[in-house]
């Protein structure tokens, strides 16, 4: 005789949702989905388990189940900001862009003094391009909570990627308390902006490559404060860091410094100096000059034809480990057309897992490897000195280039990065840098054909009689 399955009770159903919440704090979503389901069959009016259920459904990728959960629990509860906030994130993933701001609109019709739904209105502008409206919102996320750090930091972004320097360097110091970076254990006070004579600073850089190359055009303007500047920087830096004007000494980061009365972050500079503008002029970086006689002689050596050629630097992808290195990154595959622009000779300047991609590859005579042969950033800035230009996607490389006011194109994603700004074409960072954007996210076909362009009319400027001996 079989026995029959107990009917599960309202205590059932709140236990299983209880358990679905603790699965989903611990992400174990698979497991936790069942006991979600259990808890909408038996507590179908409460618009917080059909919300928890449409979470987990979107986090396992379930898209369709996970709309039809979060619209559940709004027409439950029609104020239910909760509900309205995950189905605009839903959206805006979906790239439904007025579906999306519309539930955002909800939520904070729902919970004005909340500060989450502003919040991640403000992700979802930004997201579909609408960089005001972002600022703005991240701005309303703040007037409801002070202290919401990611509001803070994401209007830093926002006040930064728009010119708005002065504010937005203020804001960015929000960085620290996301605990990205750490502030760098120091026994002496950080410096307050104040009067450095007599005085020793300790400068250490921080996050990566590129952002060390990008600030390091602070330094001459602290120097020019008075008091003796000791940089710490990362090991690969020391050589290039040690010719800034002003700089008593280099250390690389790991290193114990010498004595030091303050301590300043790198990237705090700006604000640090009251800065309102950048400071003007390029180069502010210069190669080691018998590294670049050196270097010019291995370049010389490597033509394949005689007669003068654009000489071209080129990098094709990021460090896959750093934020949206794919994004950024158009791999070899795609730049490869390149080589093909009449009355070039590329030399690649890719290190690290990018240079995998040529394994097997038959290159043309065109092209030069020079990953085994570059040991430091200071080789990147001699090879650099010696070229006509340099095609480079956002990359350590970029910044170098264009901080030694080297002619560079840059070749961008989408999405603008706050350091490249939102003007299409033109950097404030570097005035020798043209910016070569993504029309559409994630196509790099338009790139690359508005870069060979830009590579063709740099050949035909070169002086007529060498580009008759180049083409011969």
């Amino acid at each position: 005789m079989e026995t029959a399955t107990p009917t599960p009770t309202l205590a059932d159903a709140v236990a299983a949702l209880r358990h679905a919440h603790e699965l989903f704090l611990q992400r174990r979503d698979s497991q936790a989905l069942p006991q979600a389901r259990a808890a909408v069959d038996g507590l179908p009016q409460r618009a917080d388990a059909w919300t928890l259920l449409g979470i987990l459904q979107q986090r396992l990728g379930h898209s369709r189940a996970a709309e039809s959960a979060y619209r559940e629990a709004t027409r439950i509860k029609p104020d239910y900001a909760d509900a309205w906030t995950n189905l605009g994130n839903l959206l805006r993933d979906r790239n439904d862009m007025h579906g999306a701001l519309r539930a955002f609109q909800h939520a904070m019709h729902c919970s004005p003094a909340s500060p989450e739904p502003a919040y991640n209105l403000g992700i979802a502008l930004e997201h579909f391009g609408l960089w005001d409206g972002a600022l703005a919102a991240f701005e309303a996320a703040v007037e409801c909570d002070a202290r919401h750090v990611d509001a803070h930091w994401n209007g830093a972004l926002a006040l930064l990627r728009a010119g708005r320097f002065e504010e937005g360097f203020r804001e960015y110091e929000w960085r620290f308390e996301r605990g990205e970076p750490a502030p760098r254990a120091c026994a002496q006070p950080v410096w307050d902006g104040s009067d450095l004579a007599g005085r020793t600073i300790l400068v250490w850089a921080e996050q990566g490559f590129g952002d060390a190359l990008q600030f390091l055009r602070f330094v001459p303007e602290l120097a020019r404060r008075g008091g003796r500047i000791v940089l710490e920087v990362m090991d690969g830096l020391q050589a290039l860091a040690s010719r800034m004007p002003g700089v008593a000494a280099v250390v690389a980061r790991g290193i114990a410094p010498p004595d030091v009365d303050t301590h300043v972050a790198l990237m705090s500079l700006p604000h640090k100096l009251a800065l309102s503008r950048l400071p003007a002029g390029t180069p502010y970086l210069r190669a080691h000059d018998a590294l670049a006689w050196q270097w010019g002689d291995r370049l010389a050596a490597s033509a394949h034809r005689p007669g003068r050629e654009l000489a071209v630097g080129l990098v094709w992808a990021g460090h896959p480990a750093l934020r949206n290195s794919r994004e950024r990154s158009p791999g070899f595959d795609v730049v490869r057309p390149l080589l093909d622009v009449r009355g070039t000779r590329f030399f690649s300047l890719q290190k690290g897992a990018g240079c995998v991609e040529l394994a097997g590859r038959a290159l043309p005579a065109n092209f030069v490897d020079l990953d085994r042969e570059i040991a430091s950033f200071d080789d990147t800035a001699a090879i650099i000195a010696n070229l006509d230009i340099v095609v480079t996607c956002d990359t350590a490389v970029a910044h170098l280039a264009g901080a030694l006011g080297k002619p560079t194109l840059a070749m961008l994603p989408h999405t603008p990065d706050w350091r490249y700004g939102l003007d299409p074409h033109v950097s404030a960072w570097y005035p020798s840098m043209r910016l070569f954007r993504q029309s559409t996210r994630g196509d790099w076909t338009g790139v690359m054909a508005r870069v060979s362009r830009a590579l063709e009319d740099a050949v035909a400027s070169l002086p007529s009689q060498v580009l008759a001996e180049a083409h011969a």
